[in-house]
């Protein structure tokens, strides 16, 4: 899988005194336990009025310390990739709502820790190859956009890594996200994208832009592994967190202690914990599949009050095992050359995503939902649902025939991740027209760009926007 595609990161020298100082103001903020007065966000659908993304520029560097490939900076047409993004970014102004780049934060942080006397102790234990001219580096340096710092020989031949690529970093959700009483800051299940929350943590630390904001979580401090885009909050008292694949199933009662909020884990692989030793999304073929389920954000998100749009088939239990999908894998596995054990492992995939576990606030106590998915859970609650390709399950030739054609498709093109800049109005890809077609027969109000560089590396409008503040 590309690695520009949400995922990766290098772990930091230094992040301990980061981590220890985070802790610390999370403590001293009550450390996400209920309070009163305004919520920054309460739902995961209210008028978006501050929001942190990361646009990707023309100067950005291509090279990954962690990368094992040969011949780099071949997998984007850049030029594309950053004017889609851009795109993005000209939407969420005309909403009204005040969009912060994390380049203006970082250099925010970087002033401040200078003028407090603390930034060249902080760059040298996590930026040693930067050190030695402390004064000259800027959040262009530390994001891998300095030209001087980029394509480098040695003295004594050979390339020299002075800086990685920061591109993944644009999706910002991954990084944090924001609950009704301050930050959760993640941690990273890629090694190389752990870097991405190392930096947002000094941003936090020291950026006025990010003042106003409290660390209510710190999962780096914790030490669990935990990805944004597997977090949806609900309500006040509610969040929704995709577990299993990118977010470790322990962060669910953890943050139901931490957070006081009910908390319903969503199980998007069947495991009892996560670590960075762990091969990656299970390898092979096997990853191909589990890509398309790769967080929560990219098989379900909310559009508006008790108004979801999702995947058809998978998150509902009386179509468990009976899905299109398994339907093509039973049959394909004796057709084509797809593997007996690859098959097995995909088949049982399917039928167990979507399970669903509720963990109490507070106490973090378990509550198994037995045979119930996230879709029985939220049609139980009077939920509306919208199906990606604009199809509800429809057994039989013609339903597999339109998944398989349409459906499969539109769920590629991250489709179900979408970003609500206010109730029932989204910001989402185009190339999904029955999708969008589907919403809009339903009352959402669907704005679209182009994005065929940005879905192609597995991720959507809702990855690429942390909304710090929504009414």
């Amino acid at each position: 899988m590309n690695e520009i595609s949400r995922r990766g990161a290098m772990a930091l020298a230094g992040g301990a005194a980061v981590s220890a100082m985070v802790a610390a103001r999370a403590c001293a903020q009550g450390n996400g336990a209920a309070q009163d007065g305004p919520a920054f966000v309460r739902d995961d659908i209210g008028a978006l009025r501050h929001v942190l993304v990361h646009s990707p520029v023309m100067d950005d560097y291509m090279i990954e310390r962690e990368s094992g490939g040969l011949v780099p900076n071949l997998n984007s047409h850049w030029p594309e990739f950053v004017a889609q993004h851009g795109h993005l970014t000209r939407l969420l102004r005309e909403t009204g709502a005040e969009v912060l780049e994390l380049a203006d934060a970082l250099q925010g942080a970087i002033d401040a820790a200078r003028a407090s006397g603390r930034f060249e102790a902080w760059l040298s234990g996590v930026h040693p190859r930067l050190s030695g001219d402390a004064d000259a580096v800027s959040a262009a340096t530390l994001l891998g956009r300095d030209p001087a710092r980029q394509y480098r020989l040695r003295d004594i031949g050979g390339y020299r890594h002075d800086v990685s690529d920061s591109s993944s970093t644009m999706w910002t959700r991954d990084a944090s996200f924001m609950t009704p009483n301050g930050l959760v800051v993640c941690n990273s299940l890629s090694p190389r994208r752990l870097r991405e929350n190392m930096t947002l943590r000094f941003a936090l630390m020291h950026a006025p832009q990010l003042a106003d904001y409290p660390v209510a979580f710190d999962a780096v401090a914790e030490g669990v592994i935990l990805e944004g885009g597997d977090a949806q909050m609900v309500d006040r008292n509610t969040l929704f967190l995709g577990v299993g694949q990118r977010s470790d199933p322990r962060a669910a009662p953890l943050l139901a202690r931490r957070l006081n909020m009910d908390v319903l884990a969503i199980h998007v692989h069947q495991t009892e914990y996560l670590t960075r030793n762990q091969p990656s999304m299970g390898g092979g073929a096997v990853a191909g599949l589990r890509v398309l389920f790769l967080h929560l954000d990219t098989f379900f998100t909310h559009v508006a009050d008790r108004h979801v749009l999702c995947v058809p088939w998978f998150l509902e239990h009386a179509h468990a095992g009976e899905d299109p999908l398994s339907e093509y894998i039973r049959g394909a596995r004796t057709e084509t050359t797809i593997s007996d054990s690859d098959a097995s492992t995909a088949l049982d995939f399917l039928k167990e995503i979507g399970k669903v576990t509720l963990y109490r606030a507070g106490t973090g106590a378990k509550e198994e939902l037995e045979d119930m998915k996230l879709v029985d859970y939220v049609r139980a609650r009077g939920y509306r649902v919208t199906h990606v390709g604009g199809r509800a399950p429809d057994a039989g030739q013609e339903g597999f025939s339109a998944f398989m054609r349409d459906t499969l498709g539109e769920m590629r093109r991250q489709a179900s991740n979408v970003v609500a800049t206010a109730p029932g109005q989204v910001l989402a890809y185009d190339g999904s027209p029955l999708t969008e077609a589907a919403l809009e027969r339903d009352g959402v109000a669907v704005t679209t760009f182009p994005a065929r560089e940005l879905w192609a590396n597995y991720g959507g409008p809702h990855c690429l926007t942390m909304p710090l503040r929504r009414d």
